[in-house]
Order: C-alpha cells, then sequence, then structure tokens
C-alpha cells in the first residue's frame, strides 16, 4: 500500500504539487483562525448552583440550602463529586461531572433538578446557576476611577453606579462574554430609618409602615381609550421620582391628620451593605471582572472586548476614566513570544545543520520541507480537532522539529546513495531510481515515526488536570510527525525529480562528513576490538543515571511564571470589612514600596459573581511589575516573592505569593489555593477544627513547611436571641413576629425598586443606626403585641455573643475543614511523605473522621501511578513496533537497548542542572523514548541487509561487514540526532513566559542524545558479537547467518 502510494505521488507529480499548496493554505488559515490561550484550560467539568439568602448566617445556609441541594443533585447522571460552601448570606455548590458530560447538557439537568428541588427550600430563596464560564474563564479585570485632572470627581457611590448600570451592560454585549462581574465601592440604596419611638407615639405598627411604602409605588395601567381617530394608552403614574416622594407616603391617618412616613423614619439614601472591596495602591475604587463563556477563544473574546471598551469610552461621563489592570492576553503573548521563538531558533538552526552536512543547497532546501509542512499540517489538524494554540500543544512541536527533520533526511539520503549507485542516464531512469529508493526506506521511516507516536501513548491515557494539560502536547507532536511523515514519502520523492541533478556526480560530502567517518571508523574499529573495555563506559552512564535518580526530587508541575504575582493571605475569620479594608490598603501600600513594582491592585471578599465564594478574611493582590529590562542583573521574580513576603510580615495575615492563573488552576481542580491541602471529613465543626489545629501544628514542625494555615471554621462572633417562649406567650406574642421584628428592624428588608431611569436601586426599611448597631440597644427594640402592648425584646428572649462558623465548607454531603500549605527548599512528595508519617503518629482520628491529601500532591500522586503502568506498556509496544520493521526479535532487544543508556542520560543532565521529576519532565523521557530507537533501528537495517545475502567465514570478515554498513549510514545518523539535539537548544536559554515548563520537557532529550551516541557503537557492536556467537555454535564457516532468525 505504503509503495503504491509513493509510486503514485511521484509519477502523478504535478497532482501532489497542487495537493500540498492546497494544504499551506489550508494551514495559514488554521494557524491565523486558531484558538490561543496561554494554557490549556484544565479545570473540571464543573457546573456552580449560587443561592442568595440575605442576612443569614453561615449555619443556616448549610442546613436548609447547601446540604439539601447538595443531596438532591446527587442524583444527576455523570455527577462525579459535589463540593458545597456555605458562608454568610449564601451558598455556592460546585458539582463536578465526568469529562464525556457535554458542559451545556449538564447545565440543562441542573435547571431541571433545581426546580424541583426548590419545594425543599425556604420561602423565597430562588437557586440559579452561575454563569457558562468555567474558573480560567476570567480573563480581562478593570477599574473605574477618576482621572487625575478631573475637575469634579466622583464618590465611590458615583462610580458604582456608572460601573453598575452603563460600563457593565456595554461589554457584557461583546462576543463571547458569559459575565460582567462589579467590586467595590458602594452600591446606592435609597434608606427609610425608623423611630421605633415615634411608631408608638402615633400607634403605627410596623407592618403597615412597609405596605404604605410598597402601595404608594407602583405604576399601573388602564388598558387604552379611543377619541376621534386615535388610540391612547392610559398609564398612572405612582413610582417614586425624589426622597420627597417617599417622605410624603401617608401611612396612617390620627384625627383627621395623615401621618407620613417623614414622621416616622427619616429618608436618605447610603450605601448598601457590601461583602467586598477593591483596592489600588491604597486608595479604594471600583472595578469588573469580565469572564469568558466556555470553550471561547480568549485572545479573539479579548481582542473584540478592547474594541467595544474602546466604543464605550466615549459615554463614559467626563473626568472618569476606565483602566485595566489583568488582561490575559499580556500572558498569552508573552508565552506565544517565547514557544515561537524557540520555534524560530529551532529551525533556523536545523537547516544550518542541515546546510553543513549536505553542503548542498537544493538537498538542503528539500529536507527543510519537512518543517514548515509538517508545522502547517500540524496547525490544520490541531484547527480540525479543536485543539488550542499555547504553551502546552505549542510546546509538542518545539520538541518535535529536531525528530521531523530526521526523516526528510533519511528519504533525501537515500534518494542520493540509489542515485548514485544507478547512474541513471534518462529521466525515466532517474524517476524509476528515485521510486526504488523512496519505496526501500518508506517501511523504515514509517516504522521510525510509529515507535515516536506510540511512546506518546501514555500521555494520551493521562487523566484529570494532567491529562487536560499534557494531552494537546501529545496531540500536537503526534500530528507534526505524522505531518513530516507525510511530506517526506509523498512531497520529498516527487520534488526530488526536479530538484536533484538529471546526472548526479560523485556525492559532495564536505569536511564534516569526512571528519565524521574518520573519527567514527577507527572507533567503531577499536570497539569492536575491545568489547569488554568499551562495555564499561554504558555501564556507568546507567550507574550514575541510577544516582542521579535517587537523588531527585519530585512535584506536579514547574509554576508557569506570569510575570506577574498574586498575593492571596488570609486573616482571621471574625474580621470585620472595615478592619479588613485597612489591611488590604496597608498591604497593598507595603507592596507598592518594592522598587521593582509598578501598581497593585488588591481585592478583599467576593466579586458580584458565583464564580466568587471568597469571605471577606481572603485578599487578592495582583502585583504588577516593572518591565524586567529595569531588573537587576540575575533577579528573578522569584527573588522578587521572597524579598516581598520577608517585607510584609503582619501579625494575623498568612502570606500565600502565586500567579494568577496558577491559582485558578489550583482552586477549580482540587478547591485548594496553595500546593498542599490536607481535608479532614466529619459531622462535628468543633471536632474538625480542633483536628485541623493539631495537624497544622504537626505539619509545621517539618522541614520546608511554609505558610500552614489551619482553618478556623468557628471563629466568627454571633449575636444569638434565643426566644422565651414561655414569656412570649404570657404577652400573646408568637416567635414569628419576634423574627420578624428583629430581622426588619436590624437587618432591614429590601421592599421596592427606585427606578431612576434605567438605573435600579434599592429601598430598605429598617432602624435607625444608633438604636441597631450596639448590642445593649438592640436590647430596648420593641416588639408589639396583639394587646397594645410594646415589649423590649430582652424580656422575651435572651441574648448572648457566642462563636460560630465563618464559612461552612463539604464534600458529597460530609463537613470538611482544611489545612493550607505550600512548600519551600525541598521536593513536593518526599515533603508529604515525611509529613504523612508525623501526623499518623501524632493526632489520633475519632471514628467517622478522616483525612485526605490533596493540591498538587494528589495530582502528582495520580499521574505518577498511572505513568508507572503505562510507560512500560508503551515501551513493550514500542519493541513490538521494532520487531515488525525488523522481523527478528533478538534484534530488536540490540536496538532497545539504548533505553536505559538514553534514560540515564537524561537523569544525569536533569541532577546537574537541578531539575525536579514531574509530569513535563516524564513527557520529556517519553519523547526521548520515542526518537532514542530511530537511529538503532536505521542502523541495524543496514546490518542487516549487509548479512542477509553474503556469507562470513571468520570474525575478522564479520567485523569488516559490520564497520562497512556503519560507515554506509554513520553521517545520516549523525545528522540526524545531531538535528534532533541541537534543535532542542534555544529552549536552553530560554527566559520569557512558558520557558519554566518547555526546559524540564526538553532536558531529559538532551541529555538522552548527548549519551545516545553510545548506541551507534552498541547495536553494531552486539549485532556483531551475535553473529560471531552464531559462528562459533554452529561450526559452519559456510553459514548464511540470516537464513534463520531467531
Amino acid at each position: 500500500m505504503l509503495r503504491k502510494i509513493i509510486g503514485f505521488s511521484i509519477e502523478k507529480r504535478l497532482f501532489t504539487f497542487a495537493a500540498f499548496v492546497i494544504i499551506a493554505i489550508a494551514s495559514l488559515y488554521s494557524l491565523n483562525t486558531a484558538k490561543v490561550d496561554a494554557i490549556p484550560d484544565i479545570g473540571e467539568n464543573q457546573q456552580i448552583v449560587f443561592t442568595e439568602w440575605p442576612g443569614r448566617s453561615p449555619k443556616d445556609i448549610e442546613e436548609q440550602i447547601s446540604y439539601p441541594l447538595s443531596v438532591n443533585l446527587q442524583g444527576i447522571p455523570g455527577v462525579k463529586s459535589i463540593r458545597s460552601s456555605s458562608a454568610f448570606g449564601f451558598s455556592s455548590i460546585y458539582v463536578i461531572f465526568k469529562e464525556d458530560v457535554d458542559f451545556y447538557w449538564s447545565r440543562s439537568r441542573l435547571l431541571e433538578k433545581i426546580s424541583t428541588a426548590t419545594k425543599d427550600l425556604p420561602e423565597g430563596v430562588r437557586p440559579q446557576l452561575g454563569p457558562d464560564a468555567t474558573g480560567l474563564g476570567q480573563v480581562f479585570w478593570y477599574s473605574i476611577q477618576n482621572s487625575k485632572d478631573s475637575k469634579n470627581p466622583k464618590s465611590l457611590a458615583e462610580l458604582r453606579s456608572i460601573q453598575d448600570f452603563y460600563v457593565k451592560f456595554q461589554l457584557q454585549a461583546s462576543e463571547g462574554v458569559s459575565e460582567v462581574a462589579s467590586i467595590g465601592g458602594f452600591k446606592k440604596e435609597y434608606q427609610i430609618d425608623v423611630d421605633p419611638n415615634k411608631l408608638i407615639a402615633y400607634d403605627v405598627h410596623f407592618s403597615a409602615l412597609l405596605r404604605a411604602i410598597q402601595e404608594s409605588n407602583v405604576d399601573v395601567g388602564a388598558e387604552v381609550i379611543e377619541e376621534g381617530e386615535r388610540e391612547f394608552i392610559v398609564r398612572g403614574k405612582g413610582f417614586f421620582t425624589s426622597l420627597e416622594d417617599i417622605e410624603n407616603v401617608v401611612v396612617s391617618v390620627k384625627d383627621n391628620s395623615p401621618i407620613r412616613v417623614k414622621d416616622l423614619a427619616r429618608v436618605g439614601t447610603g450605601p448598601a451593605f457590601r461583602r467586598g472591596a477593591l483596592d489600588e495602591n491604597g486608595l479604594e475604587t471600583v472595578g469588573g471582572v469580565v469572564s469568558m463563556r466556555f470553550a471561547e477563544n480568549p485572545k479573539k473574546v479579548i481582542d473584540q472586548l478592547k474594541i467595544k471598551i474602546e466604543t464605550m469610552k466615549q459615554g463614559l461621563p467626563e473626568g472618569v476614566e476606565f483602566v485595566p489592570f489583568y488582561d490575559r492576553t499580556e500572558v498569552i503573548e508573552r508565552s506565544m513570544s517565547t514557544v515561537y521563538s524557540s520555534l524560530l531558533q529551532e529551525i533556523l538552526i536545523t537547516i544550518m545543520v542541515i546546510f553543513l552536512f549536505l553542503i548542498n543547497f537544493k538537498s538542503s532546501l528539500l529536507v527543510s520541507l519537512t518543517l514548515p509542512f509538517g508545522v502547517g499540517i500540524s496547525f490544520l489538524f490541531m484547527k480540525i480537532f479543536d485543539i488550542d494554540s499555547n504553551i502546552m500543544s505549542l510546546s509538542g512541536l518545539v520538541i518535535a522539529i529536531g525528530s521531523m527533520v530526521d526523516m526528510g533526511i533519511i528519504m533525501v539520503e537515500n534518494i542520493y546513495s540509489k542515485m548514485n549507485e544507478d547512474q541513471p542516464q534518462s529521466f525515466s531512469e532517474k524517476i524509476k531510481s528515485i521510486k526504488a529508493a523512496a519505496q526501500e526506506v518508506g517501511p523504515a521511516i514509517f516504522t521510525a515515526v510509529a515507535t515516536t507516536i506510540v511512546s506518546f501513548l501514555p500521555v494520551f491515557a493521562l487523566t484529570g488536570s494532567e491529562g487536560k494539560l499534557f494531552g494537546p502536547l501529545a496531540w500536537a507532536k503526534t500530528l507534526a510527525m505524522f505531518g513530516s511523515v507525510f511530506v517526506a514519502v509523498i512531497l520529498i520523492p516527487a520534488a526530488a525529480v526536479y530538484f536533484l541533478k538529471y546526472q548526479p556526480k560523485t556525492e559532495k560530502t564536505g569536511k564534516l562528513s569526512e571528519t565524521i567517518k574518520a573519527i567514527y571508523e577507527p572507533s567503531l574499529r577499536w570497539v569492536l576490538n575491545h568489547p569488554k573495555q568499551f562495555f564499561i563506559l554504558p555501564l556507568v552512564v546507567c550507574l550514575l543515571g541510577l544516582v542521579s535518580y535517587l537523588n531527585l526530587g519530585e512535584e506536579f508541575m514547574p509554576s508557569l511564571n506570569e510575570g506577574e504575582i498574586l498575593y492571596m493571605p488570609v486573616t482571621s475569620p471574625d474580621v470585620s470589612i472595615t478592619e479588613a479594608r485597612k489591611l488590604l490598603a496597608y498591604t497593598d501600600k507595603e507592596i507598592q514600596k518594592h522598587p521593582l513594582v509598578d501598581r497593585v491592585i488588591g481585592k478583599l471578599g467576593r466579586a458580584d459573581t458565583a464564580l466568587d465564594p471568597a469571605p471577606i478574611s481572603m485578599f487578592e493582590s495582583i502585583v504588577k511589575l516593572k518591565p524586567q529590562s529595569e531588573w537587576p542583573r540575575g533577579k528573578s521574580i522569584y527573588d522578587i516573592m521572597n524579598e516581598l513576603d520577608e517585607n510584609l510580615q503582619v501579625p494575623g495575615l498568612v502570606n500565600a505569593w502565586l500567579f494568577p492563573i496558577e491559582n485558578r488552576i489550583a482552586m477549580i481542580s482540587t478547591g485548594i489555593k496553595t500546593q498542599i491541602g490536607v481535608k479532614i471529613y466529619g459531622q462535628d465543626l468543633k471536632t474538625l477544627e480542633n483536628l485541623a489545629q493539631k495537624i497544622g501544628a504537626t505539619i509545621e514542625k517539618v522541614d520546608g513547611a511554609y505558610g500552614v494555615y489551619a482553618e478556623k471554621i468557628t471563629g466568627k462572633p454571633y449575636i444569638e436571641f434565643n426566644i422565651d417562649r414561655v414569656a412570649a406567650s404570657r404577652y400573646g406574642i408568637n416567635t414569628a413576629t419576634i423574627n420578624r421584628i428583629l430581622q426588619t428592624a436590624v437587618g432591614g428588608m429590601s421592599i421596592s425598586q427606585f427606578y431612576e431611569g434605567r438605573e435600579r436601586y434599592g429601598i430598605r426599611v429598617r432602624y435607625k443606626k444608633e438604636l441597631r448597631d450596639r448590642i445593649d440597644e438592640l436590647r430596648k427594640v420593641l416588639v408589639p403585641s396583639p394587646l397594645g402592648q410594646h415589649i423590649p425584646l430582652e424580656n422575651l428572649a435572651k441574648i448572648e455573643v457566642v462563636t460560630g462558623p465563618a464559612m461552612i465548607q463539604s464534600e458529597n454531603a460530609m463537613l470538611r475543614s482544611l489545612v493550607l500549605l505550600n512548600v519551600r527548599g525541598r521536593d513536593l512528595v518526599g515533603f508529604v511523605e515525611e509529613a504523612k508519617q508525623k501526623v499518623k503518629d501524632t493526632v489520633v482520628l475519632p471514628k467517622g473522621y478522616s483525612i485526605e491529601w490533596a493540591g498538587q500532591y494528589q495530582n502528582q500522586v495520580r499521574s505518577k501511578q498511572k505513568l508507572m503502568i503505562l510507560i512500560p506498556l508503551a515501551l513493550l509496544i514500542n519493541l513490538f513496533l521494532i520487531y515488525l520493521g525488523l522481523k527478528n526479535w533478538i534484534n530488536a532487544g540490540i536496538v532497545f537497548s539504548a533505553i536505559p543508556v538514553a534514560l540515564s542520560g537524561g537523569l544525569i543532565l536533569l541532577f546537574l542542572g537541578g531539575f525536579k521529576l514531574s509530569v513535563a519532565v516524564w513527557v520529556g523521557f517519553i519523547a526521548l523514548f520515542g526518537i532514542a530507537v530511530d537511529d538503532g533501528v536505521v542502523m541495524m537495517t543496514y546490518l542487516q541487509e549487509e548479512f542477509k545475502t553474503k556469507r562470513f567465514h571468520s570474525w575478522q570478515e564479520i567485523k569488516e561487514a559490520v564497520v562497512k554498513a556503519g560507515l554506509r549510514r554513520i553521517r545520516p545518523l549523525v545528522m540526524t540526532s545531531t538535528t534532533t539535539l541541537m534543535a532542542l537548544v534555544p529552549i536552553l536559554w530560554a527566559t520569557g513566559t512558558g520557558s519554566e515548563i518547555m526546559k524540564p520537557m526538553a532536558i531529559p532529550s538532551i541529555g538522552g542524545m548527548l549519551v545516545e551516541i553510545i548506541s551507534l557503537f552498541i547495536v553494531p557492536l552486539v549485532f556483531a558479537l551475535r553473529m560471531k556467537s552464531k559462528l562459533l555454535i554452529e561450526k559452519d564457516p559456510d553459514l548464511s547467518l540470516m537464513e534463520n532468525p531467531s
């Protein structure tokens, strides 16, 4: 089949060229329209069910919303797990589906389930689905500020109104945007602060006041009337238009005198209750968070958004400016610049190496065709299979470049050799010679590529975060290799008809090629004459590799240096928003003092979105740094993190320094924002908190522990009113009346809306501030009785201050506490193993309680377990493929012997470079295994050809035949190894965003290829020794040694 395809491509050359022109055009289109992001979206297949119940405690939220909803949602098909978070006033439930469940199908099933589950929830509570975005969908943050030269600066409330009713709606209309969430400033609110003493004096019930306000803020319609030939719509206008309208609402009439709202309460505007704030360089501001819709192209979405922003800016009030402070495209462009730069350097270096070896422009050009067409075909199929262009997928191309060109080298070398051998005298003879050469080497090329592709099967088999992260890399590399072999066996032979000379002269190999042969021939002869001494070398390499492996640490993945820092500390759960605001301003100002910091934008609490459940005790500050050109030589971003951490040690704050995307990945994949988290499951919150404190104290003593934070679940102060039902009954008052007074008078009730054009503001009624902000005043709140009396609250309930949960978290209906920590100065896995043992020795778990170690460690363990099974399996498949190509198990084993030597070389270089074993490193080794045997396969193919028909009578003849076969293929083999090795060198000096991930993948291949040159001696030596042993065993000097393959 392959022979026919090759023959067709040569005979129908114009068709072949036309096909590749079409492929080139399609590839360019695919490249320009590809979805581009910094890294793959590795989040879980997750939906958020968000439920607000204003004013309710976390305990009420957990017991009446989160728990019953979680239990109900467990029955949905495809649900893998459910996490919930119950905070003050809202519940967030994270429903994680299996990966094969369609994103929008899961939303529809959730909506169905929610509609039936609502009956089990408190009256008026309505769960809703979060936006159709993932955790990594937050692609753009901005602030709305007064400009420096503003003559009439806006207040925070005015800026928030501009954000909520103008900027937000304009940006939400941009293509691909799922949601724009507001954060910071103050929501404007119409507030009616009631004086309870005046209610008593005028004998007005609180409920009458509420009813009067609600009924007075209504527009009505009265159908239409006809007059003459025209129709008129009848409308009764009753909406409030001013504060005076509210003040003049009549509540009751006494002694023929109207009692108005202004007689009972103070009416005005003020800030609504809030659970979040935004700060820039220590000053409070207003902003927004733009979330991208699921599966959209982030680069395209942000580009469209920026066009919308320019239009929107024209409508901003004078003196107000729109200032972006987080833009995902900056990270995308930096990472793409790093990858594209490395890719370009690799291509140029590879072409230079090819030319140095071939010393022939046309031949070099032919070989180089594999690069643009191979990469182009890869982009084409990435578009077809909907694979994004990101650091991981493009890294697949980066590590494939050297191997891609090998296919072209082998093909061109064989065509050249065949033409020199045949010396065709006519055009038809030339075509015949090229066809024979291509058909001869085509199967070997396919075998070599097959081993490379099969070696990546373990990466395809990865699941979870690591599968989503490295799957695009495996696909891109596989598609690139497929593209290169497609070019090598179809385009190059067809092009060779015109590119290579009609009557080739003696091949000009150049000084470099002659030097290689001059070195290789005596070296190979020495090795054949001194096999025992030579075998010491690979044994020493393998021994050093083993020693290096035993001294390497382990981690899940190197961090992606995004060029920006996320400072994410936590403080005590009992902190007030006022105090939290002061802390945030202080930390941002201190960070701003660092000479390399450009801007600091901090957030406390949550934005108005289901994607952000943060309590007010959690801060997030994005630290934007000055351009790296202004940094001192040798200064890294990690040095800056350490300096900031040393300078910012605030009592009560537990620091955490991360990267923005890294943090989002950690939060959405494990629910934990740090490298490691210890989850403790049980049924009692106090017990869970005590266990967390004990475990945290134990871990803190382990070497390498940094930023250990044991969650304080029950540290939030509560003022509890325990109703005395007996006392209440004596006055004829039921508990509902007392609770309603407490809820409305103290917490307030939003009873209507005030319409200002297209803007909507709540109207809230409650007791005036001085009567509800102190416990002593709360005791005096009056409760009306049916007997006309007004009873102080302290006579009807016991009022006490207790501590309770600030936030309650659960997984699969089990309560959960957390210990969060990072690791510094040692490997992640080694640290966890030691910490596990210490926790096991010192902490006794009560019955019904369990511990789970999560975070990056969990991912590392899962991926390692799979790779330890899948890598050997892939190696066995590789061995079988080599056998299929060579038709000889022993010879396949000889070729396979290059694997341990190459593995050892990679381990040695990892150790010398100070790298840790990670999934990225193992992916690098998988890539190495695919190319480590390529040279051996080609060498063995020619050894078998040399020994297939000839008869040998002595050890000397065997050695001469081995040397002859080796010299015949040494130039292309050294050439392919050199191009593979040199193509990876640019990654070593890459310093931009993404280089931290590419280097661990490239180091194993570089180290392996540096020592893989040994296989150029191992394969011919072991093969020769095998031939010698067969000669001695059979004692037949006239034996055809390859007639009966083993």
